[in-house]
């Protein structure tokens, strides 16, 4: 995951004069190209990750290669490894059956995760930026990368040029001497500023409910649902002081299950009222697999898993004004490739009320 001086260059404002090559793609997005998965958020940061695309047991990598570029003039390059299992020495890596060298490979260093990460995990990056332009431009024209005498760890290389251009089109990059893929004579300064970023407006804890209102409120929920088999599970948290939040999980499969989400008056007969919550961008079913809401921050969140593992799927949260549940955060991962939910691309990013 982005460690915390990553997350603050993120979420700093940026201002440019008028540029020559303005973004060509719409944002959020989110786009499978061969074996890559590329994730822009709002503010057109984006990340690009290698997944590789089969199902079958030796399609799968036990190395991640994880790139990073803040959107605007000044935007930052980033890149990490990844590497899942025992601990290794990338130092010994080759492309394409050679060895990459210590010029290249001199650059990384292990990051200590002090973010509750997977202990199963090592890391390997905070290349600086020419550096890491360094090893694009090697790897730019390679097919594989591959420790030696691990035939899990890899990383294919093919589908990186193409999205390399598709970051450079997101942020106003192309022809310029900041692009990626198709580096030119335009200005730093040329390149589109990156739009700033939503501030969320702060919540309000209401009084919390008193036992009356929790047993009403669980009854009502409980009535609501008819579940195909199993007894339905509902929990009730305080909004606003009139209202209430009602959570009810039913008809569970493996590791997802169906929920039935509403806001109700606090007082009987506990009708339901209208819960305004903002949309997830690309037309992303929201509140499945998961959901939780949590009263003392007024957040209502999900996780939605597509295997067991929850390595890929989606996951959201939003955070309640008063009046409207304001999208937080949201990623996807649409490819099962063992990287933590951490590392998904992150396709909404906002900052906290003041």
């Amino acid at each position: 995951m982005l460690r915390p001086a990553l997350l603050a260059l993120f979420l700093t404002g940026a201002t440019a004069p008028a540029f020559a090559q303005p973004p060509t793609e719409t944002v959020p997005l989110l786009r499978e190209i061969k074996q890559w998965v590329i994730g822009c958020d709002n503010l057109r940061n984006c990340h690009a990750l290698s997944a590789p695309s089969g199902v079958d047991e030796e399609d799968y990598s036990s190395l991640t290669l994880h790139l990073w570029h803040q959107a605007g003039p000044q935007g930052y390059l980033r890149l990490r490894f990844d590497h899942r299992g025992e601990d290794v020495d990338l130092s010994t890596l080759l492309l394409d059956g050679k060895p990459l060298g210590l010029e290249l490979t001199q650059d990384l260093h292990i990051e200590l995760d002090d973010q509750g990460g997977d202990p199963e995990v090592q890391s390997f990056g905070g290349i600086e930026d020419a550096a890491a332009r360094r090893w694009l431009q090697r790897l730019r024209n390679g097919q594989r990368l591959q420790l030696p005498g691990d035939e899990a760890a890899h990383v294919s290389l093919s589908g990186l040029s193409a999205s390399l251009l598709l970051m450079d089109a997101v942020q106003g990059r192309l022809d310029n001497v900041t692009a990626l893929s198709r580096p030119g004579k335009g200005a730093a300064s040329e390149v589109a500023p990156r739009a700033p970023a939503p501030v969320l407006r702060k919540f309000t804890a209401a009084a919390p409910l008193t036992a009356e209102e929790q047993a009403g409120l669980v009854a009502a929920a409980l009535q609501a649902v008819k579940p195909e088999e199993g007894e339905p599970e509902a929990t009730v948290g305080a909004l606003t002081a009139q209202q209430a939040m009602t959570v009810t999980r039913y008809d569970c499969a493996a590791y997802n299950c169906e929920f039935d989400v509403s806001s109700r008056e606090r007082q009987a007969p506990y009708k339901e009222t209208p819960m305004d919550l903002q949309p997830l961008p690309l037309e992303d079913a929201a509140l499945q697999g998961s959901v939780g809401y949590d009263e003392a921050s007024g957040t209502l969140s999900y996780f939605y898993k597509q295997r067991g593992i929850g390595d890929c799927g989606g996951g959201a949260s939003w955070v309640f004004d008063g009046k409207r549940f304001q999208l937080s955060e949201f990623h996807r991962m649409p490819r099962c490739t063992g990287v933590g939910y951490g590392d998904w691309p992150a396709l909404w990013t906002t900052v906290p009320a003041p």
